[in-house]
């Protein structure tokens, strides 16, 4: 059996491979935190070690799975919560989702894709299929679910809680981000290059905004990929605004378009629709060798 030394060793070498398998610098994950860069460094390096609230948070940033990281390093027995793995009670796991604003905000995220499964396989038209691999492009979407004999790929979201607003009318306000966790290398029609983390036209199918926040009530809106506001960044060029949908988008409850409560009427109309964008994912080596998305009319 490894020491702690060696465990705790493994464990740093597990958040250090997370961070490059999302091609994440030390420094934009920092940002990401909002700490120094140094922070990354100390506990990458064994420098200072990380409390479990600090961990779930970096996890969060990353956009890593702790519950992968943590069983990679230890293991546990099959059927065993990981409230008995880690020894703690859920009383205090909700003490800690509590008082900590970016924690609760990456468990509510895992929980809503779970709710939105669950949505999913309340149609009989409908099947979940699961989700993909987070680190293959190829497949990018939360979850794909098969539709009348087509598989389509969700991308879940969910609000910023400190965005939402009620008005005198009883009607919801409210922003969610909508990019991706990683950072890419996107080639465009236009022969221009871009390194981000904005999700693109026909990257996915269909956006489902996870709509708790406002009232907390499980409730999803649905809106189709092409029809998402585009990124308007005056540098980006025209192309690659038309490419790229924008990372702060608002949403009302009742929804307006383009979103829509009836998941079934959006599904219906992305069928509806031709296909208008391909994405293509290249290996090109450069000094090393990186991802490389290129989108091209079809």
């Amino acid at each position: 059996m490894p020491s702690q030394e060696e465990s705790y060793k493994q464990f740093e070498q597990s958040l250090v491979h997370a961070r490059q398998e999302k091609n994440l610098t030390q420094s934009e994950l920092a940002e990401r935190l909002g700490k120094p860069q140094s922070f990354v460094s100390k506990y990458e390096s064994g420098e200072r070690r990380l409390d479990v609230v600090e961990f779930l948070e970096v996890c969060g940033a990353i956009g890593a799975d702790p519950h992968e990281l943590v069983d990679a390093v230890t293991g546990a027995e099959p059927g065993q919560t990981i409230f008995d793995h880690w020894e703690i009670t859920p009383d205090q796991v909700s003490a800690l989702i509590r008082a900590n604003p970016s924690l609760r905000g990456m468990v509510l995220g895992y929980v809503a894709e779970q709710k939105a499964h669950e949505k999913f396989n309340s149609y009989p038209d409908i099947t979940d299929l699961g989700k993909d691999d987070d680190h293959d492009r190829k497949k990018k979407g939360d979850r794909r679910i098969r539709y009348k004999d087509k598989v389509l790929r969700v991308e879940v979201k969910s609000l910023q809680t400190n965005s939402v607003k009620q008005s005198d009318t009883g009607e919801w306000t409210g922003n969610f981000q909508c990019d991706a966790s990683d950072r890419r290398t996107v080639r465009f029609e236009d022969d221009t290059t871009l390194e981000t983390t904005l999700l693109l036209r026909g990257e996915f199918d269909v956006l489902a905004v996870n709509c708790f926040a406002f009232g907390d009530q499980w409730r999803f809106a649905f809106a189709r990929n092409k029809d998402l506001p585009e990124a308007r960044y005056a540098k980006y060029t025209a192309v690659q605004r038309s490419n790229l949908i924008a990372s702060l988008i608002s949403i009302t409850w009742p929804p307006k378009p383009p979103f829509a409560e009836d998941l079934l009427s959006v599904l219906d109309a992305v069928l509806a629709e031709p296909e208008e964008v391909e994405i293509e994912e290249k290996q090109e080596v450069v000094e090393t060798e990186q991802t490389v998305l290129e989108v091209k009319p079809k």
